[in-house]
C-alpha cells in the first residue's frame, strides 16, 4: 500500500480510480438521442450491479461554456482496480450504442492522490 506520512500509522491499500470523460456533440438532436438512451441503458438494475461489483459513483454534467457544441462531463469512481476492470466490461456495450451519437469524446483515468467528503 502507499504510506501517509502526514498521519502515522494510516495506510492506505486500495485507492479509488476515476475515469473522466468529455463528450460533444454537434447538434441538440444527437445529444437528445444519446440522453434517452442513456437513461434507458443505466437503469436502476444497472446501477444497482454496477454497485455491487465496486462502482462508488457515476455522474454526467451538462457543461455551460457558451460553445456551439453541446458538451458533457461523465466521471466514474471505483473502489480500486479490480472494480474498474469488472464494471469496464458492462460499461463497454453502453459504448457500442451510445457512441453513435457523439461528434467527439476525450477522457483521462487516474488514481485519487487526494480528496475530502
Amino acid at each position: 500500500g502507499i504510506r501517509d506520512t502526514s498521519v502515522t500509522g494510516v495506510q492506505t491499500c486500495a485507492l479509488p480510480i476515476f475515469s473522466v470523460v468529455l463528450l460533444s456533440f454537434p447538434s441538440q438532436l444527437q445529444y437528445d438521442l444519446w440522453y434517452e438512451k442513456y437513461n434507458t441503458f443505466y437503469s436502476p438494475k444497472a446501477v444497482e450491479f454496477l454497485k455491487s461489483n465496486g462502482q462508488i459513483m457515476q455522474s454526467a454534467t451538462l457543461v455551460d461554456d457558451n460553445n456551439d457544441m453541446i458538451r458533457v462531463s461523465l466521471i466514474w469512481v471505483y473502489k480500486n482496480k479490480k472494480a474498474y476492470e469488472d464494471c469496464q466490461k458492462f460499461h463497454g456495450q453502453w459504448a457500442k450504442i451510445g457512441g453513435d451519437f457523439i461528434g467527439k469524446a476525450s477522457g483521462y483515468r487516474g488514481n485519487q492522490i487526494w480528496g475530502f467528503s
